[in-house]
This record gives C-alpha cells, sequence and structure tokens, in this order.
C-alpha cells in the first residue's frame, strides 16, 4: 500500500512539474512574443484612433471657433455697452486656439508613436514596402522643386498655423475691443 501511493504521488508530482514547466513555457511565449500580425493589427488600431481623434478635435476646433468668430462679429456690430463681451470672447478665442493646439501636439505625439513601430516593423519585414520609412524623404524629395505655395505640407503644420493665426486674431480682437471701450 506503501508503495502504491509513492507511486500516486510520483505520478501527481511529474504531472505538476510537467504542468508548470508548460505554464511558464505558455506566459513567456504569450508576453513576451508578439507574432508581427498581431503587431502591425495592433499598431494600426492605434495609429486609427488617433489619427481620427485629430480629425475630430480639429472639427471640433472649427466648430468652436465659427460659433466664437460669430459671437464676436455680432459684438462688433452692437454699441459699445457689449465691447466688454466683445473682450472676454476674444480671450476665449485665444485660450480655446492654445488648448487646441496642445491637445494637437499630444495627439500627434501618440501617432509618431504608431508610426515609429510601424517604421520598425518595415524594416524588419521581408517585404520592401517603405510606406512608412521612406515618407519624409519621399516628401523631402517631391518638395525640392516646388516653390513655396505649392509644397506640400504636412497636417502638423496646417494645423499650427491654424492655431497661431486664430489665436493672433483673437489677441488683435482683445486690442480692439479695448480700443472702443
Amino acid at each position: 500500500m506503501c508503495t502504491l501511493l509513492t507511486g500516486f504521488y510520483q505520478i501527481i508530482y511529474v504531472k505538476l512539474v510537467y504542468t508548470i514547466k508548460y505554464f511558464f513555457i505558455w506566459y513567456n511565449n504569450m508576453t513576451n512574443r508578439i507574432a508581427s500580425e498581431q503587431a502591425v493589427e495592433h499598431a494600426w488600431k492605434y495609429f486609427e484612433l488617433h489619427s481620427n481623434q485629430r480629425i475630430t478635435m480639429f472639427n471640433y476646433y472649427l466648430f468652436i471657433m465659427a460659433g466664437l468668430a460669430t459671437a464676436i462679429g455680432v459684438t462688433l456690430q452692437t454699441s459699445k455697452n457689449f465691447a466688454y463681451i466683445g473682450v472676454l470672447l476674444s480671450i476665449i478665442a485665444v485660450i480655446v486656439s492654445m488648448i487646441f493646439w496642445k491637445l494637437d501636439q499630444r495627439t500627434s505625439f501618440l501617432i509618431k508613436q504608431s508610426e515609429a513601430v510601424f517604421k520598425k516593423l518595415e524594416r524588419n519585414s521581408e517585404i520592401d514596402i517603405g510606406i512608412f520609412c521612406n515618407e519624409e524623404a519621399n516628401l523631402a524629395k517631391s518638395n525640392e522643386k516646388r516653390c513655396f505655395l505649392n509644397k506640400i505640407v504636412t497636417y502638423g503644420i496646417l494645423f499650427r498655423s491654424i492655431f497661431l493665426i486664430s489665436g493672433v486674431i483673437g489677441a488683435l480682437g482683445v486690442i480692439v475691443f479695448f480700443l472702443i471701450i
């Protein structure tokens, strides 16, 4: 009976050791190794999420600024008694431009993160795709022979320019309304 129990415990022990061993093998494979298809899918979803977020955020910015511009225009057409409201609206326009500029910086950073992953995946790929790896060089090459107004610019440059111009117009609005007062 004693040898039977010892044999039983040995079987349990061996099974337990193999179970633990295969669990750690499985765990290491799950945590340390991601298939390239999974990495591409994950990076693409991350990229898509933040690039859509960036465009949506810019649409909200345009909507808010259109409302503020309308309110400032109405304030300009009314009597001098409402000039203080114009000052407040112009200050809000400057603040909104600064906030959305900072939000765009953050979203741009997140997009650049996923682009860096794509560049790494492209470099390690057997197929020479080069969409992300060659983008900056192709843009520079394409812009070499173009005049200033005909150059291809990035979303970041366009967005930052619009934020800057809107902020400056808001600051000018503050000055104009103070002159009216």
